[in-house]
């Protein structure tokens, strides 16, 4: 009999998105935090339930051949990396065993054609875009170490300790950009000096809330975004030159050997007791309001509040799949769903008669629409509104869909979207998720409404973390 309590031989078999180890005790699944798959362990089982169980890895029996010492030492406290004790292989591995698990169980497709995951080179640094969480904490060392008892509440700049709100100030994050390390330990300096308060989540007083920092990797422009509880920030324009000289001092990125430059400094104005990450209005402090990023031979408008996806170098990588599974000739009209910017739209422009994108953010929009300009792009538009209510509109206008691009949020496609794609009766769809299981339910749906899975291609977005980014090629099963 299985007890709370007790302590038991596992060997860990698969890894949880959330990096928890996963072995099982008489067809049991147990989970645990710590463990790697390959992992022979000993855990006490912490919590009993129907159908599964947690437990605490007290002793590793016999490590995994996937097994690496953690490159980060505030592993063991921010909730960021995850899979950093998984060796680069065995998390690619990990990875694509995901998308095939979650298409056969949820979608009910019994052997999908899976391509190998492409994976990174160098699989550090990566990241275009850092999100700060400013706090008033006392400051922990690396590995999470508490501050010494009675020691005074210091500001910090970082990131979410693991299952908690407590935030870990972190001055090395080595999945973010260098600019974004710099930026941050400007701000440290200058709330300390200037006695600037960072903002309070319970009581909801206290003045910065949070630090963004976006990073265009084709271009090296920077642009922070300083998250206020209020209508301006005391000596702003000191914080600007610190800032400015911080990203001055840099080496050109290794990389690309492009120098970067802060050309925009914004206040995002969030006065609102909520989670949300940013409020609506922004103010340049100084510099520009956007930053300009390349890809490919395409530049795109980055504003304080729009989307672009986070991994640049991946980025042309998974829409060079997504143009391939869109089987694009020249005479298509291609509809471009949940579009953000255009990115995926004005990628495809270029091999397509028509491009029509819909989404719902009106600041993401006129990004696009810009971003069409921008480029000297005339033959896509983009329409403000829900997809499942904008798009039979279209078909009512007499508008004949060929080509059908998907990349909705990680919660997937709305119904009411699926059913209006299928109205539209286009030959192929390519589907870009950031969710295999969200995928794999949608594939389902799109099955029964006359579609059928042909392959998908994971593409590693998020080395070091359980996430995996996956484009799915869909056609429509009469032909």
């Amino acid at each position: 009999m299985i007890e709370k309590g007790q302590s038991y031989r596992l060997v860990i078999e698969d890894m949880s998105a959330e990096g928890l180890g996963i072995g099982r005790i008489e067809g049991m699944a147990v989970f645990l935090d710590g463990a790697v798959v390959g992992d022979v362990v000993k855990a006490e089982l912490t919590k009993l339930k129907k159908n599964y169980a947690f437990g605490r890895l007290t002793e590793i029996l016999e490590p995994s051949p996937d097994r690496v010492e953690p490159f980060c030492g505030y592993g063991s406290a921010c909730g960021g990396c995850s899979l950093q004790a998984l060796s680069y292989e065995g998390q690619l591995r990990l990875k694509e065993k995901l998308v095939r698990d979650k298409l056969v169980r949820i979608g009910g497709i019994e052997n999908p054609t899976i391509r190998e995951i492409i994976g990174m080179e160098h699989p550090l640094r990566y990241r275009n875009k850092a999100q700060f969480l400013v706090g008033e904490n006392e400051r922990g060392g690396k590995g999470g170490k508490p501050g010494k008892p009675g020691a005074s509440a210091a500001s910090s700049v970082g990131f979410y300790r693991s299952k908690s709100h407590q935030i870990v100030d972190c001055e090395e994050c080595l999945i973010q950009s260098e600019p974004a390390e710099k930026i941050a330990a400007a701000l440290r300096e200058y709330m300390k000096s200037d006695h600037v308060s960072a903002y309070d989540e319970k009581t909801g007083k206290g003045l910065i809330r949070r630090l963004i920092v976006k990073t265009a990797f084709g271009t090296g422009e920077v642009m922070a975004i300083l998250v206020i509880n209020g209508k301006g920030l005391p000596n702003g324009e000191k914080l600007a030159y610190m800032m400015d000289d911080a990203v001055n001092e840099l080496a050109p990125n290794p990389e690309t050997g492009l120098e970067y430059s802060l050309e925009s400094v914004v206040l995002n104005i969030n006065k609102k007791k909520t989670s949300e990450a940013m409020g609506e209005e922004c103010v340049t402090l100084a510099g520009k309001p956007t930053i300009l990023e390349k890809a490919g031979t395409l530049q795109f408008e980055i504003s304080p509040l729009s989307f672009y996806q986070v991994n640049p170098v991946q980025m042309v990588k998974l829409y060079d799949k997504a143009l391939e599974y869109a089987g694009l000739t020249g005479k298509e009209t291609v509809l471009d769903l949940y579009c953000g910017v255009g990115t995926i739209g004005l990628y495809c422009a270029s091999q397509a008669q028509k491009v029509i994108g819909i989404e719902s953010v009106k600041s993401a929009v006129l990004d696009a629409n810009r971003n069409a300009v921008i480029n000297g792009i005339v033959n896509a538009e983009f329409i403000c509104g829900k997809a499942e209510e904008e798009l039979p509109k279209l078909l009512a206008q007499g508008v004949q869909a060929d080509v059908a691009i998907l990349d909705p949020p990680r919660a997937g496609c709305d119904p009411a979207l699926l059913d209006a794609v299928a109205q539209a009766n286009p030959k192929r769809i390519v589907y870009v998720s950031c969710d295999p299981a969200t995928l794999a339910r949608d594939v389902k749906i799109l099955g029964e409404m006359g579609y059928e899975f042909k392959e998908a291609q994971p593409v590693d977005m998020f080395p070091m973390t359980g996430h995996v980014e996956c484009v799915a090629g869909i056609q429509r099963i009469d032909l």
